[in-house]
């Protein structure tokens, strides 16, 4: 068995087949039709045991017999398996999101998640843009944005308002909206890496981006600490702004959502009461 066998295999295994059924699905795959007699043969499994795997892939749909005698077994093409276990998986979900939806729970107690672990962190990031409707904010380094980028681009092209600040230089086609262009190299002199993201304006998640198991970030939709990293993102971006020149105006009114906001003008007016 090579390594890609045993890859798929594992991923079968994710969603709920055994380790013979998956076995005995690859096997007919390269060799169909055919008798559990030779699906045994050619995938190990005990003779003693084809039987009853063959009755259950039979029984999910996975795999279909001649009804012959003995029977000849047909798998269905690994695209249709895909569909399968998406629908499947998409109605488990949306059953489970039913129960939960009857259950009498305090949603304000889940507001506030520890992510333990860079996969974790990425993972969540990963899902809250995939989750965006209207704007993605980011302070973010070139390292932790490769890790979502696929997500990112494919919210731009659905017409998400995406605004990426970084101190780094960013190997991306995500457009960068405002960036230092520092190496990373240099800058992890004087900064450890970390994250600010903050989406539609209800969720948050910000913390360290080390990539090691012991880093510590956090999820919340808790209304007043997104506020506060919103705050951070636009102070990065406004000093950013002073140092290289840039007129940020526009990026910070967008961020704000108060089409009346004039950074200008406030600036101005705080010079003026100093």
């Amino acid at each position: 068995m090579n390594n890609i066998e045993h890859t798929v295999i594992n991923i079968l295994q994710k969603f709920g087949l055994s380790t013979n059924a998956t076995k005995a699905y690859l096997t007919l795959l390269k060799n169909n039709p055919a008798t559990g007699y030779e699906i045994s043969a050619q995938s190990n499994i005990p003779r003693s045991a084809v039987y009853s795997v063959l009755n259950r892939l039979e029984s999910l749909s996975l795999i279909n017999s001649d009804g012959g005698s003995p029977k000849r077994y047909i798998p269905i093409a690994p695209s249709s398996l895909i569909e399968h276990l998406n629908h499947v998986h998409e109605d488990q979900i949306n059953n489970l999101q039913k129960a939960f939806s009857s259950m009498d729970l305090d949603e304000e107690a889940f507001d506030f998640w520890h992510l333990h672990g860079y996969n974790s962190l990425i993972l969540k990031m990963r899902e809250s843009i995939k989750n965006a409707e209207s704007q993605i904010v980011m302070n973010i380094w070139n390292k932790d944005l490769k890790g979502v980028e696929k997500e990112v681009m494919t919210a731009q092209g659905r017409g998400v308002d995406t605004i990426l600040f970084s101190f780094t230089k960013l190997d991306s086609a995500a457009n960068c909206t405002i960036c230092y262009n520092i190496m990373e190299s240099e800058l992890r002199k004087i900064f450890r890496p970390k994250i600010i993201m903050v989406v539609d304006h209800e969720v948050t998640i910000m913390g360290s981006a080390q990539e090691r198991d012991t880093n510590r970030a956090i999820w919340t939709n808790n209304e007043a600490i997104t506020k506060i990293a919103s705050d951070y993102i636009v102070l990065d971006i406004t000093l950013a702004g002073q140092r290289l020149g840039i007129d940020v105006n526009p990026i910070v009114k967008r961020i704000m959502q108060r089409d009346e906001f004039d950074l200008e003008n406030l600036i101005k007016k705080i010079n003026s009461q100093s």
